[in-house]
């Protein structure tokens, strides 16, 4: 969403940032889902999560409790349980939820 103005910048700040983690997420619950456990646990080991986007606009807590919830998948995916990785994936991902 952007302000229809001059600019294309989102009208909420972080908007942008949290919506490519929220993406990023789900296609990290899509490989769960789909058996491709070694991608998911490369995504959580190598936390490209904090690469390649802009997270400025992202409150700290909300940064803080989405980098716990993702050691939380990255611990249960080395242990080789996908139940409680998608159960952290999905914690992570509703940190971006309203009222979350």
């Amino acid at each position: 969403m952007t302000d229809g103005l001059e600019n294309d910048e989102p009208v909420f700040p972080g908007s942008g940032g949290s919506a490519s983690l929220v993406e990023w997420v789900d296609g990290l619950l899509v490989a769960l889902n789909e058996g491709r456990t070694d991608e998911v646990r490369t995504a959580l080991q190598n936390e490209e999560w904090r690469t390649g986007w802009d997270l400025s606009g992202i409150p700290a807590p909300i940064q803080e409790q989405f980098a716990e919830a993702l050691a939380r998948a990255a611990t249960a995916m080395a242990a080789g349980s996908a139940d409680e990785t998608q159960d952290a994936l999905l914690i992570a991902r509703s940190r971006f939820l309203p009222g979350a």
